[in-house]
């Protein structure tokens, strides 16, 4: 009689979705250039974004991944963001700023109903 291992196929499935969910999905320069913000000027934040993984055991290098684009003939380094990447940039953004508290207050309307 044949011995089921459906317990192998939820850890696979499980694996997949991991890897899927730490795709890059953003660059950091796009996505703070939405909230008014340069790579420059968002240092802090993106320091605490990696901060934030690496407190959890979430793999830094694969949602943070360093670029290089080539913008005006000139190599500029840009960030390769997962989605976890990008919303822990958001929220570590300075809500001071208008355009960053309305990313923040959608980011929690999207997963809280009020």
């Amino acid at each position: 009689m044949l011995q089921s291992f459906d317990y192998l196929d939820e850890i696979l499935e499980r694996q997949h979705r991991t890897a899927r969910d730490m795709e890059p999905a953003y660059y950091a320069s796009e996505l703070l250039e939405a909230l008014g913000y340069s790579l420059q000027e968002a240092g802090g934040a993106m320091e605490r974004a990696m901060q934030a993984c690496a407190a959890l055991h979430i793999p830094v290098e694969l949602n943070f991944r360093r670029a290089y684009c080539c913008n005006n003939s000139e190599m500029e380094a840009d960030w390769l963001l997962s989605g976890l990447a990008g919303y822990f940039l958001i929220v570590n953004c300075d809500p001071r700023h208008p355009a960053v508290a309305r990313a923040q207050i959608h980011l929690l309307k999207k997963h809280y109903s009020f």
